[in-house]
């Protein structure tokens, strides 16, 4: 069976199976069910997807909800106060999704703030925040967002997120890796176990311990999230052997985010974030249908990034090798080619501009980006050319420091400049970073890298520039860390590369 066709066939008999055979004879619980916040997400200019999960006891299994469902009401008011009520409803919280709760609320006005919260078992939850986007034939003076990947719950604190709160974004885009199957021998904080999370209790109880974070509660609740998976969100390849994992951990991963997709013709991630005439920012899903990405030999020796850096071999050079599948490359060519918005611009959870790392003699790439899928890249960037993009912007993820890549200075040119946000907490060891550092002044088009700062990158857009700010907490095992800026890009409409002003990190 085809790793695709599996996990659209186990989503399938998921969702035919939604409804519990038994509703909670007692409307009341003992305890709090609202200990993982609350959640919005997969805006659009009319719509918002309202997210909980009832989990008196989250890091047990089952959540201390046990097999019955549970009816849990919601309501959306138009104040922070909660008075003015504008719409309500209720959902069933039911056994097979972890008593989770997504509401898809549409007919919504657009570039319109609303308040929500939750009632179930005697509890209410606390109070959350959504905005949803600009109509799409409005002209916004300007959009401003943050985005962010790789938080390993063991390795420090979530305290980004508290500094991004303050930064008020309208949206925030999670390029992956929300949580880590394991702590990679950290102690500074615990998982609920040293087990690695393969099961889909085991997925269910990590994605908990992330969400009883307080500083990610509150993000959360204060901003609409668009998040997609990466490699220790899912396994990373598949095998017949690995589907079952595979297809728990992806039914975890939407039982813990404000998202839609997850339905009877299978898992759709892919999707276009339009602001206006302003932005159109394509969410790539780089995970689900990509190709083995596990070719070539590791290198002879194995603290050279801990064989994640491979020699370059034929094997990635096949014509009809692929990272984002056929239908999500066609639909994304397509959206490149209709593109009538100022800004055209990609969202990847890994590295879309080439990256050589030399030793020996030899050339190595990490094969996790799309280093490992070149042709597939080529078919992007001839679209690209073909609708006459000048600059597209690409935000990026999954290495754990700051990069600024600017493709004008390829050969061939790409049309193209890339953001890699850090880690919000994530470490970057030494075997991993320093081969990057040492292989810079063969690769001009990356013109900044911050190994050592954990953050996130902040957007602010307007129709002449698109001004990208790397911002870094000074400690993430220090919860009240203060946030300081290490550079800042501008690109401007219209013309290639980007303008920089290093604080700190090389940029040349």
């Amino acid at each position: 069976m085809k790793r695709r066709n599996f996990i659209i066939g186990t989503a399938a008999g998921l969702v035919t199976n939604q409804v519990a055979t038994r509703v909670a004879g007692s409307a009341n619980l003992p305890l709090n069910p609202f200990t993982l916040g609350v959640a919005s997400g997969d805006v659009t200019q009319d719509s918002v997807v309202l997210w909980t999960r009832l989990a008196p006891q989250p890091l047990t299994t089952g959540g201390g909800m046990g097999r019955d469902a549970l009816p849990v009401r919601w309501e959306v008011f138009a104040d922070a106060a909660l008075q003015q009520s504008v719409r309500r409803g209720e959902e069933l919280a039911v056994p097979e999704f972890a008593h989770s709760v997504h509401v898809d609320l549409q007919e919504l006005e657009p570039d319109t703030v609303y308040w929500y919260r939750f009632t179930a078992g005697g509890y209410t939850s606390a109070a959350g925040r959504a905005r949803t986007l600009p109509a799409p034939d409005s002209q916004p003076a300007a959009v401003r967002f943050v985005t962010v990947s790789c938080q390993n719950y063991t390795h420090g604190y979530f305290t980004a997120y508290d500094h991004i709160v303050a930064d008020r974004p309208d949206f925030l885009v999670h390029l992956g890796d929300y949580i880590y199957e394991t702590s990679y021998g950290e102690t500074f904080r615990r998982h609920e176990t040293e087990q690695m999370a393969f099961t889909l209790d085991g997925y269910r109880k990590r994605h908990a311990r992330y969400k009883a974070d307080a500083s990610l509660q509150r993000a959360h609740a204060s901003i609409p999230f668009f998040t997609m998976p990466d490699n220790h969100d899912a396994v990373i390849d598949t095998s017949p052997s690995e589907l079952a994992k595979r297809a728990a951990a992806y039914q975890a991963w939407y039982e813990h985010m404000p998202v839609r997709g997850y339905q009877r013709d299978g898992f759709r991630l892919s999707r276009t974030i339009s602001i206006g005439d302003l932005l159109q920012l394509n969410l790539l899903d780089t995970r689900q249908f990509r190709d083995r990405q596990a070719l070539c030999a590791p290198p002879d020796d194995p603290a050279f990034g801990f064989g994640n850096y491979r020699e370059r071999c034929p094997e990635i050079f096949v014509a009809q090798r692929t990272m984002l599948g056929r239908e999500q490359e066609g639909r994304l060519t397509a959206s490149i080619l209709r593109n009538k918005a100022i800004w055209p611009a990609l969202a990847s959870a890994s590295v879309f501009l080439p990256f050589n790392l030399h030793r020996d003699g030899k050339t190595f790439n990490y094969l996790g980006s799309w280093d490992g899928y070149p042709a597939n890249r080529d078919r992007v960037t001839a679209a690209l050319n073909q609708a006459g993009i000048v600059n597209t912007v690409i935000l990026s993820g999954d290495m754990h420091s700051f990069w600024a890549l600017d493709g004008a200075r390829l050969e061939p040119a790409v049309p193209a400049v890339e953001f890699v946000t850090s880690s919000v907490s994530a470490n970057w060891p030494e075997q991993m970073s320093r081969p990057i550092s040492d292989s810079m002044n063969d690769n001009p088009q990356l013109r900044f890298y911050e190994p050592d700062q954990r953050g996130y990158l902040l957007h602010e857009v307007s129709a002449q520039t698109w001004h990208v700010t790397a911002r870094a907490v000074s400690d993430v095992r220090n919860a009240q860390a203060h946030i300081t800026d290490l550079a800042r890009f501008t690109v401007t409409h219209g013309k290639a590369g980007f303008k920089a002003t290093s604080l700190r990190g090389s940029l040349d």
